[in-house]
């Protein structure tokens, strides 16, 4: 993969964010989602780890790959479904765009059963009431979550809640709080 004068070898399992123009070469298959109007940062991460790290729904664990630089801005979470799981009927508020890495199953919806496979793309559309299904092998999925509720915040992050000032955290003192020079 090429990007901004780059040559990047990605391997099985590596994910990564790309702003602006790429180009593929090779016999491997990637999913790519756009974000019109969002730049993000460039980054490679990867090999996906085989269970994810955060509890879910229904004995599914998540992780996620790209964390939101600022909340409310897109990331990349990895959904691990464990054989014969069938996740309770649920919706989000925003696109979901998906890539199953290993397993099968399907996702059921109310318009039909999607049959979910290595190598199997899909879009969830807003409000869209459904729910995956695993069958006999553990079933790994990127998804693509145009949208976050969590994650850093120009007045509460890491850097910010953990610089001290004669005792005191520097979140409380907004007074030294850099006002602008930020990329939004």
């Amino acid at each position: 993969m090429s990007h901004d004068g780059n040559v990047h070898r990605l391997r099985t399992g590596q994910f990564g964010s790309f702003p602006g123009a790429l180009s593929l070469r090779g016999g491997a298959s990637a999913l790519i989602v756009t974000s019109v109007g969002y730049t993000g940062a460039t980054l490679i991460g990867g090999p996906i780890e085989q269970a994810g790290r955060l509890r879910y729904i229904d004995g599914c664990t998540s992780s996620i790959l790209i964390s939101p630089p600022v909340r409310g801005e897109p990331c990349l979470n990895y959904l691990h479904l464990p054989c014969k799981t069938s996740q309770t009927l649920h919706t989000h508020p925003t696109i979901r765009v998906g890539l199953i890495l290993s397993g099968n199953g399907h996702c059921d919806t109310n318009q039909g059963l999607l049959a979910f496979r290595a190598g199997t793309a899909f879009v969830i559309p807003p409000g869209v009431a459904h729910s995956f299904q695993s069958g006999e092998e553990n079933m790994r999925i990127v998804i693509y979550h145009p949208d976050s509720d969590s994650g850093p915040t120009h007045t509460d992050h890491t850097m910010l809640n953990r610089t001290f000032v004669d005792g005191n955290t520097a979140k409380a003192m907004t007074d030294i709080h850099t006002s602008s020079g930020v990329q939004q």
